[in-house]
């Protein structure tokens, strides 16, 4: 100590001591002795002061507290941004291009059935667009306190998304089985647990080259690490997700790698979704190592009792 105070080239020390008071309690305190040369470098006297380090530590986590919110606030921005930038750009393409084969036909009685395509083109557009807003507001509603957890029906949302997901693909074909023991298993969820199924689901279909699409759905209990979870798992017999991708593949921007297409902001939001639920979501191939046979997506959601 003294030998820091004593250089003219540094000329004070600062630590956190235990002082007693007048009182006789003991606090913390930050002190710091201060000391003041003559024009000959040598020490003259010291001035001391001190804080209270608690109100010090106080003010030091509020202040980190400020920062790692205006930083989330900068990622949540640029977030969506990148979503913006690049969903809407293609979404916009696909119409213009779709638009201009139009003015291209409009005339030509031989192309009514092309005609068609490209209409069916744009409303499929204009159905991302508007999907890909709500998913936007779904996404900024998981960062505010309108995030409220309640008592949820698994099944009942399941039988929901998957007449949802059989109109939206009528023209494919689709099995879909639940292997369930009982109908009545409820989790701390919200609404948007339809949106993760629906997710999910739907990347089973689009990702799926096969004649006919399998997908089993599978609802256990778990008891882990004093939590009692319904794990829910859906088993497809799509492309499969490569061992590289299976962390990857809930970020944003993710691409796949046999096929190109980028996923969206799809698991991306089911994995923000399920996280707030204090659930887990991974990836596993649906035959131990061969992707090729496809995946299983699994959840761990909180049983609600």
């Amino acid at each position: 100590m003294w030998k820091t105070i004593l250089d003219p080239r540094i000329g004070y020390w600062r630590d956190e001591i235990t002082n007693r008071k007048k009182d006789g309690h003991f606090c913390n305190v930050i002190l710091t002795i201060y000391t003041v040369f003559d024009e000959k470098g040598k020490p003259r006297y010291f001035n001391a002061s001190y804080v209270d380090s608690t109100k010090c530590k106080q003010a030091e986590q509020k202040l980190k507290e400020s920062i790692e919110g205006l930083q989330k606030t900068f990622e949540q921005s640029e977030f969506y941004k990148d979503i913006f930038a690049h969903d809407i750009n293609n979404i916009l393409n696909n119409i213009k291009f779709s638009s201009e084969l139009l003015k291209t036909y409009q005339n030509n009685s031989g192309k009514q059935e092309k005609m068609k395509e490209m209409i069916a083109i744009i409303q499929e557009a204009v159905n991302r667009g508007m999907k890909l807003v709500s998913n936007v507001q779904k996404l900024s509603k998981l960062n505010t306190n309108k995030f409220n957890l309640e008592r949820v029906e698994v099944c009942k949302l399941l039988n929901e998304s998957i007449k949802l997901i059989r109109g939206r693909y009528s023209t494919r074909k689709i099995n879909i089985n639940i292997d369930v023991s009982s109908k009545n298993i409820f989790v701390r969820a919200n609404e948007l647990l339809l949106d993760v199924f629906d997710n999910l689901l739907d990347n089973a279909i689009k990702y799926n080259d096969t004649p006919t699409v399998e997908i089993l759905i599978k609802l256990l209990n778990e008891h882990k690490e004093g939590i009692n979870y319904i794990r829910i798992t859906f088993i497809n017999n799509g492309i499969g997700v490569l061992d590289v991708q299976k962390q990857q593949i809930f970020q944003r921007g993710h691409k796949n790698c046999k096929t190109g297409k980028g996923m969206g902001i799809g698991l991306s939001l089911v994995k923000k979704v399920v996280e707030q639920y204090k659930g887990q979501i991974w990836v596993e191939d649906k035959v131990k190592g061969d992707y090729s046979k496809g995946s299983s997506f699994i959840l761990l959601i909180p049983e609600s009792n």
